[in-house]
């Protein structure tokens, strides 16, 4: 009798097992979680931080609302996260967002703090500019991220870079001279080497892991973090360190076509990437050691409002709104940026004067300032000699439209309120002609189908010390550049005469290059026109799914 007592049938067997099994984890569970925590505060913070997966885990089968962590640091990612259907999506999703903002007070985030699962904390901006600036041996390391991608594909850009670096650098002595040499070394080395790349990120995950953000984590334990670069825009880097060691999972949208590039190797490993197109896919590949199966091509988030009448001004309204003659062409001179061309303004001159004495006809001439014109630091506008010529001439040429973004908060280069982004993609819609320096807009325009001169000269009035950085030919031989030279849809102009030729060539024959157009807006503006945003969204929340 007793020992049918204790002995079970073959069928209570695997029963006993289970139950025998899930006891055992419940009881490692209610022991490990005290002596973790005991280790990580008090003994070894670093590295015991794993051994608190387990509570994470037990935590988010407790709550069905999931959360998203979101830093923010600049204008552009504010614009691709929140002035698109990202927001709108995770928003109504009901998941709780915790959005990290340099200034919660700040009259720009009022919108945001109307939504119940929207939470605003404080991003340490400052404390990791000041952390940066301190470790000397931090600093080299970016250096060395920032030239360094793998040889394994075209890498010309940041070979650029690193030249510029170095011509700059080219009257250097003594200590720094040797310091030097020795990154050129170690520059060749990441290149041509995955493990020597790996390394690097080992070591700043391992020793430069600043926990300023420990209380953002500790309260709301979020479920994803979503960054908007590889660890390549500060403070992108510091923070996905800081998930990475809670094994918290990190997703990294890139924010522009170029960024897979341009800003060197990742600054820290993230577990998803989402990408705008294949090219940007096979360039995370190749060139930045992000392995296939973490990435998911969504398209572009902020080209969906192209797809939208709503999004447009009536072409009444927009002439009237920017005093434009309805019956004359529309040049719109997008203007570089003034730290990368010295030149706008002779540019603007060059066409002010083709159109007044007759060499472009019936047209006028609307010039967009690059929003880094008016970047402040310590109250005063650092490009302020820049922008005097161009109220310059306004005084001397009155026909001139020049127009200033809106920038609604200091805090963020590249903030754009609503209305400045139906202006700009009014523009787009309604030029006859779009003259830059390779911008983005490029391809901007091939979704408009609007012939685009790329202007490839400098011009003559400087009066500052020149940069390494001053060279337009550097910015035509850059990677993601040369993909839309070799397209054909852009008209390279190296003159003002081939300037003024190409001008009146496209007013004239708007339908040259459009079929060159066609494909540069299928290989480079994405997939899901007018619902990237809400593809993206999907996305990260099936991500947050899947790894919890």
């Amino acid at each position: 009798m007793l020992d049918e007592q204790v002995t079970h049938s073959k069928r209570e067997r695997p029963i006993v097992f289970f139950r025998r099994l899930l006891l055992s984890e419940l009881q490692f569970l209610i022991i490990l979680y005290p002596l973790s925590y005991y280790l990580n505060y008090l003994m070894f913070p670093t590295i015991t931080s794993s051994l608190r997966f387990p509570l994470r885990v037990l935590d988010s089968l407790k709550k069905k609302q999931k959360t998203i962590l979101v830093p923010v640091n600049h204008g552009f990612a504010y614009r691709y996260f929140f002035q698109t259907d990202i927001f709108k999506t995770l928003q109504a999703s009901g998941n709780q967002i915790v959005i990290m903002v340099e200034n919660v007070e700040d009259p720009f985030f009022k919108g945001l703090k109307e939504f119940s699962n929207v939470a605003l904390v404080p991003y340490q901006v400052k404390k990791c500019e000041d952390y940066l600036k301190k470790s000397a041996v931090e600093n080299w390391l970016k250096r060395i991220r920032l030239f360094t991608l793998s040889a394994a594909g075209n890498i010309q850009t940041v070979k650029d870079i690193h030249r510029m670096y170095l011509k700059d650098h080219e009257k250097d002595t003594g200590k720094a001279y040797w310091l030097i040499r020795l990154m050129n070394w170690i520059v060749c080395t990441t290149r041509h080497f995955w493990i020597a790349r790996r390394l690097i990120l080992w070591v700043e995950q391992y020793f430069y892991t600043p926990k300023f953000h420990a209380d953002v984590f500790e309260k709301y334990q979020p479920d994803l973090l979503v960054v908007s670069s590889l660890g390549t825009f500060d403070y992108d880097q510091y923070v996905m360190r800081e998930a990475r060691a809670r094994r918290i999972p990190v997703a990294s949208l890139i924010l522009s076509w170029d960024n897979t590039t341009t800003r060197g190797m990742p600054g820290a490993i993230p577990d998803y990437v989402l990408t705008w197109t294949e090219v940007m896919r096979r360039e995370a590949i190749h060139l930045n050691d992000i392995r296939p199966e973490k990435i998911r091509v969504c398209g572009v988030a902020h080209f969906d409002h192209y797809h939208r009448e709503s999004t447009f001004l009536k072409k009444e309204e927009f002439y009237r709104q920017l005093k434009l003659d309805p019956d004359k062409k529309l040049l719109f001179f997008v203007t570089k940026s003034p730290n990368g061309y010295a030149w706008n303004a002779d540019i603007a001159e060059m066409l002010l004067k083709a159109i007044q004495n007759g060499q472009i006809q019936n047209a006028q001439i609307l010039v967009r300032l690059h929003p880094i014109y008016y970047r402040r630091m310590d109250g005063k506008c650092r490009y302020q000699n820049f922008l005097n010529q161009f109220y310059d001439l306004k005084k001397r040429f009155p026909d001139l439209i020049l127009n200033e973004p809106v920038m609604d908060t200091d805090l963020m280069n590249f903030s754009m309120p609503e209305n400045e982004i139906r202006l700009l993609a009014s523009l787009l819609k309604y030029s006859q002609v779009l003259v830059n320096m390779f911008s983005t807009l490029n391809i901007e325009a091939s979704i408009f189908d609007l012939p685009c001169v790329n202007v490839c000269f400098e011009g003559q009035n400087h009066d500052t010390p020149m940069k390494a950085r001053y060279n337009i030919a550097m910015d035509e031989a850059q990677t993601h550049n040369q993909r839309v030279v070799q397209s054909g849809a852009i008209q390279m102009v190296r003159s003002e005469q081939e300037m003024i030729e190409a001008i009146n060539l496209s007013l004239k024959h708007p339908e040259i290059g459009c079929e060159a157009r066609r494909r540069l807006k299928e290989t480079e503006c994405g997939l899901n026109p007018g619902t990237a945003g809400e593809t993206i969204a999907e996305t990260l929340l099936e991500l947050i799914q899947k790894n919890t």
